[in-house]
């Protein structure tokens, strides 16, 4: 466990902090205090215990370290020792850990931006191919889907941005595609409902929220969930 949650705490500071690098050196950079600029210290890496032991702010300008970088962090590591608590419906931890290691700091900075950055879309996929060694790829299915995505996008221009397509197209390839289509389903019964509570409480209406932490919640449910979903709604035959 304590291997899980050290690498879980690293990989949530590391894709975190490449998610506000410039997409020319995003891979180079030296972790950096995003006010003063000064290159971090070694003992500023350790996630969640630096920002506790700084009291949240950096040694050198004394300004505030944002509290995303302290929340991905928590989250992130919650979320790779949950396996070892309850038992994933779909039982590929690699795949698991590939997601939520992707998908929990994009979550945060979309939240921020409403932005994914191009070259995380570019890592998600390299690397994702290469660690599922494109065993979810199907060909004819991947296609047809990826083109509805496009279509969707084109014929309902404002409703969701390009790079929530952009992902949603990497994750058709790089998981099964039944798998897929159910955390499409669950990201906008999920988003739908959050839109319509949220409209209801205020006097203006929201048009516009970030989509990745409705992936992400629609992943997780999907991952703990799977068989009975499969089940459900296909009767276990696709």
């Amino acid at each position: 466990m304590t291997i899980l949650i050290i690498f879980g705490g690293v990989c949530a500071s590391f894709i975190y902090a490449l998610t506000s690098a410039d997409s020319s050196s995003f891979l180079f950079r030296r972790s950096q205090c995003d006010s003063c600029m000064r290159p971090l210290k070694w003992y500023e890496l350790f996630p969640v215990l630096s920002f506790i032991f700084l009291k949240g702010r950096c040694l050198t300008c004394k300004r505030k370290i944002p509290v995303s970088n302290f929340f991905v962090e928590v989250l992130m590591i919650l979320l790779f020792i949950c396996p070892i608590f309850i038992e994933l419906g779909l039982k590929d931890l690699t795949l698991y850990y590939l997601i939520i290691v992707f998908l929990v700091p994009l979550s945060i900075f979309d939240f921020e931006t409403f932005t994914i950055p191009n070259h995380i879309n570019l890592l998600f996929l390299l690397t994702g191919l290469y660690l599922t060694e494109l065993q979810y790829i199907e060909i004819a299915g991947d296609l047809a889907v990826i083109l509805i995505l496009h279509l969707f996008y084109f014929l309902f221009y404002g409703s969701v941005g390009y790079g929530d397509i952009k992902l949603f197209t990497i994750m058709t390839l790089i998981t099964p595609l039944n798998f897929f289509l159910y955390i499409v389903m669950f990201t906008y019964l999920i988003g739908g409902l959050f839109v319509l509570i949220i409209n209801l409480y205020r006097n203006d209406r929201v048009d516009k929220v970030p989509l990745v932490p409705f992936i992400t919640n629609g992943a997780l449910i999907v991952f703990y969930l799977y068989d009975d979903i499969h089940l459900i709604y296909t009767g276990g035959f696709l």
